[in-house]
């Protein structure tokens, strides 16, 4: 069983609800911390469980739990250090869902990695979708422009969030990025920030920072490649230069 507590003389209420949970590339995590980090977001809440991980996250010598609500105006993200177990996300969603009407929030917005098959090729189109639980939602984001998701499984918080919402006719959004899981996506996180930019364009923030983060990703990726390539080269050269040596003596 999950709760959601208010830190002592914080507030919350209206506006958009944003859940940033680790996924593929670690983007929503990511993309979660950077809107936090850009608007200096102040925690307002945390989620206790005696089904989670006992544990701290300490920043800035101040100890919190890992599981916890940031807060600036009509924006709130709900961030976590670790990945939930998916036996245990139905449970997360639905005390988000029970949270956010108590507190008068307007809409639930999802954050997720879509697994990429192009493998690390930095230069791959990176694409955003969206899923809307309700018509209001996919009204929502028709109007941003952002890809409508047609078809396809989607799983843990985000999935049981999308269920609950259309059961009850609740509005909830998730915007999924197509993701690298082999390296932090920077480049996949700072899509899925441009994106709720677009879905709130309230919300003003910066990407230069993030995408010059993932430019140096990119660079360090596409030298790693070039490295793997050089040396399986060689290992191969060197390979039929013994299979031949071997063969004639």
């Amino acid at each position: 069983m999950f709760e959601i507590k208010l830190v002592k003389g914080a507030s919350a209420g209206g506006g958009a609800l944003v859940s940033a949970f680790p996924s593929v590339g670690m983007v929503g995590s990511i993309a979660g911390s950077y809107i936090a980090e850009s608007l200096k977001m102040t925690r307002m809440a945390y989620v206790v469980s005696d089904d989670m991980p006992p544990a701290a996250l300490v920043q800035e010598g101040v100890p919190t739990y890992p599981m916890r609500v940031m807060g600036y105006k009509n924006l709130s993200i709900l961030t976590s250090e670790f990945q939930l177990p998916l036996i245990l996300t139905g449970q997360m969603a639905k005390t988000m869902m029970e949270w956010s009407k108590q507190n008068n929030y307007e809409v639930i917005i999802g954050l997720e990695g879509l697994m990429t098959e192009q493998g690390v090729e930095p230069e791959a189109e990176v694409r955003v979708f969206g899923v809307g639980s309700t018509v209001r939602a996919r009204q929502m984001i028709e109007k941003a422009g952002i890809e409508q998701f047609k078809i396809g499984m989607i799983t843990g918080v985000s999935g049981a969030l999308l269920s609950e919402g259309e059961r009850l006719g609740d509005d909830i959004i998730v915007l999924l990025v197509s993701a690298n899981a082999l390296y932090p996506d920077a480049r996949g996180a700072a899509k899925l920030v441009e994106a709720v930019t677009k879905l709130l364009p309230a919300v003003k923030i910066d990407l230069a920072e993030l995408y010059e983060e993932a430019e140096k990703i990119d660079e360090n990726v596409k030298a790693t490649v070039e490295r793997t390539k050089e040396l399986l080269a060689a290992r191969q050269s060197q390979a039929e230069r013994l299979g031949k040596s071997y063969m004639y003596g």
